[in-house]
């Protein structure tokens, strides 16, 4: 009895120890930037949006999650995606009973204006961005978008956990080669009904890149780099 109780103990401790050597990545340990909600609202020439969540306090490509913080990120573009003149645009934009000031500065990426800000949204926010610049105001609150989102962050991060996990694997095999990630949310206009999508990247220190871009409304792959 005593010879099949201790064969029974080995079994199990073989089984723990399987699934141990076998443990799933998580993407959240990698998650240097995470865009967690989207505000946005627009006039008859002009959308501002407004991101938030948290990220790296001091970014340092190290492949180790540091201290993270809160920022958000106001923005202001045209609805017909063409560039925008150059002035000085002057934004305040009011979180609840916090207000932030100052100016909007030309995007790197695309032709918006944008700023960035040391604080994030909470889901019931009450959130106005007002921009001035020559012969106009936009003066509007916004609308928390992303609330209306079938596929929230953290079911989205689930999914892309999934579709990257081999990829992660491979990437993190040479322990030498440190990888971080970042979740955004994109946003795309080329059609009459904006759609709504997170993307999760993951670059190397070797150079290497892979991410996936998930459907808001079904968390289905729109695409996949691995």
């Amino acid at each position: 009895m005593k010879k099949k109780i201790l064969i029974l103990i080995v079994a199990v401790c073989s089984i723990f120890l399987t699934a141990c050597g076998n443990k799933s990545l998580n993407l959240n340990d990698y998650l240097i930037e995470e865009r967690q909600n989207l505000y946005v609202a627009q006039d008859d020439v002009y959308t501002a949006s407004f991101s938030s969540g948290m990220r790296e306090e001091n970014y340092n490509f190290d492949g180790i999650k540091n201290n993270m913080v809160e920022f958000g990120i106001v923005s202001l573009s045209r609805l017909d995606c063409a560039p925008m003149s150059t002035d000085t645009y002057t934004y305040t934009v009011k979180i609840n009973d916090q207000t932030y000031t100052g100016q909007l500065q030309k995007s790197e990426v695309d032709n918006s204006y944008s700023a960035d800000i040391q604080a994030t949204a909470p889901a019931d926010a009450v959130v106005t961005v007002q921009v001035l610049f020559t012969g106009y105001s936009f003066n509007k609150e916004l609308v928390n978008t992303s609330s209306q989102f079938a596929v929230d962050k953290d079911s989205a991060i689930k999914i892309a956990n999934k579709e990257l996990e081999s990829s992660i694997k491979q990437l993190t095999a040479d322990k030498n080669n440190k990888i971080e990630a970042v979740m955004k949310i994109v946003k795309d206009s080329s059609t009459e009904q904006t759609s709504y999508y997170w993307y999760v990247g993951i670059v190397s220190t070797n150079g290497e890149m892979v991410g996936v871009l998930l459907d808001s409304s079904t968390g289905n792959v729109i695409a996949k780099k691995v």
